[in-house]
């Protein structure tokens, strides 16, 4: 065959096939091309349920926020949500709704985007939807012990200061946009404590306590009279010191000391009464929440101590009318302020008062506020808090801190005008970080701290 001829046909050849592999390559575009399609519109859909979820969560935030009434709830969440469609250009079929009651708003929302490549298919459209919920609140239950220094360092303007400032917080933690109920998912207890907490008498007989009996003596005793001098008699200079304090205690005295003195012998009875004061259990249980008849807790008679404490409640009324009854008196103790303060917050059955809801159910949060450094620690004879070890009482308030974190509670600790470093650096250790614990240097400062703590406690939150 002549090479010419044999050229022209394997020419030919080639031809051909380039025709075939052409043929292949677009018939195998049309799927490809489809695909790249569809991922281009759902893309497109999946961005437009993206900018509905971020503008409901942002109406529903709004709101609960800064909602005042019931209609301003839905008024509020429709508001922000026609500025932020507006502000993408888009016009979604929207519904708002709202629950007062527990101070919720819910927006749900949908909107239609138009296909580019689906319909070829078919499909001119597809329709997106996205909802919210938002909670003015701690996003659920919440259980919240306030533990606070009572003692004679915190008497007269810082008392009232501190008086104030937790009857705020009680008002945040109960607010519910749009209605004037509490909120029904809210309760807080009380504990004053000095060196002794007051359990409250009523409850002398319960298993978990062991107090003795009250009773009367006769004693006998000298009593002795002198002159008394012309009103208002003989100033005399003195100083008394309370919990650290050092105050003025000068008084006028209106006895004659230079004439002899009138003696007789007095007899009487003298009453012993239990107040409502208890100590602690024996290590380690006097860093643990259980209290049951087989190790119950000690009560003693003729011991001062504080108002009683308020259990775990929902009345915000009865709960600033124990903030504005509380007096400081006595020195400081601060171990037994946060046991009683996890007592009221757990659920564990062999607490005293197995008042807290469990963990799957609420937060539990501890509040502790003092002003000064442990003078009183336990007496492990008898198990009062007469003795003065200050370092065993340090180590006992770390090892009950340390407890109440590891029961899944967190510890907010405000030092109000603390000046000892030890006592500052050892409440800092017990909060559960470093955002909760407040160096309170002033009363504004201390003001100050009540009113994040009860912020971060009730900020708006998304329930879904």
């Amino acid at each position: 065959m002549a090479l010419g001829s044999l050229l022209q046909r394997r020419l030919r050849a080639c031809k051909d096939r380039a025709g075939n592999v052409s043929l292949l390559f677009a018939l195998a575009a049309v799927p490809v091309i489809g695909c790249i399609g569809l991922g281009i519109d759902y893309s497109t859909a999946a961005r437009t349920r993206m900018m509905l979820q971020n503008s409901l969560d942002v109406a529903t935030l709004a709101a609960v926020a800064n909602a005042t009434s019931a209609d301003d709830l839905e008024q509020l969440a429709r508001k922000r949500l026609d500025a932020e469609f507006s502000r993408q250009g888009m016009t979604p079929s929207v519904t708002v709704s709202s629950d007062p009651q527990h101070g919720t708003v819910t927006a749900l929302a949908k909107a239609t985007t138009n296909s580019l490549f689906m319909r070829l298919l078919g499909t001119d459209s597809t329709t997106v939807s996205a909802g919210s919920t938002a909670i003015a609140g701690p996003g659920g239950a919440m259980d919240v012990a306030i533990a606070f220094d009572t003692t004679g360092s915190m008497a007269g303007s810082k008392i009232a200061a501190a008086q104030q400032a937790a009857s705020d917080l009680v008002d945040l933690l109960f607010k519910k946009p749009g209605t004037s109920v509490p909120n029904p998912d809210m309760r807080v207890g009380l504990v004053p404590f000095t060196y002794y907490v007051n359990v409250g008498m009523q409850y002398r007989t319960a298993t978990w306590m062991n107090v003795p009996a009250d009773y009367t003596s006769t004693v006998t005793w000298n009593q002795t009279n002198y002159p008394q001098l012309p009103s208002p008699g003989v100033y005399v200079p003195a100083s008394c010191t309370n919990d650290g304090i050092v105050s003025d205690c000068s008084y006028y005295d209106t006895n004659d000391y230079n004439q002899p003195p009138v003696v007789t012998v007095q007899t009487g009875p003298q009453s012993h009464t239990w107040w409502g004061c208890v100590g602690s259990q024996t290590d380690p249980a006097d860093a643990r929440v259980e209290a049951t008849v087989a190790n119950p807790v000690p009560g003693f008679l003729d011991i001062g101590c504080p108002a009683s404490l308020l259990r775990l409640g929902n009345d915000p009324v009865a709960i600033k009318t124990a903030i504005a009854g509380m007096s400081a008196g006595g020195e400081t103790y601060i171990a037994p302020g946060l046991l009683w303060g996890w007592r009221l917050l757990s659920d564990n059955p062999n607490a005293p008062f197995n008042d807290g809801r469990p963990a799957a159910i609420a937060k539990k949060r501890l509040i502790l506020m003092t002003d000064g450094a442990n003078t009183h620690s336990v007496t492990i004879a008898t198990g009062d808090h007469e003795n003065n070890d200050v370092a065993d009482a340090d180590a006992k308030t770390t090892q009950v801190c340390a407890n109440i974190k590891a029961a899944g509670i967190e510890v907010y600790t405000i030092a109000f005008d603390v000046t000892d470093t030890t006592i500052k650096a050892l409440l800092a250790r017990c909060s559960s970080g470093p955002p909760f614990y407040y160096d309170a240097h002033t009363i504004a400062d201390l003001q100050a701290a009540f009113t994040k703590i009860g912020s971060e406690l009730t900020a708006p939150r998304l329930m879904r």
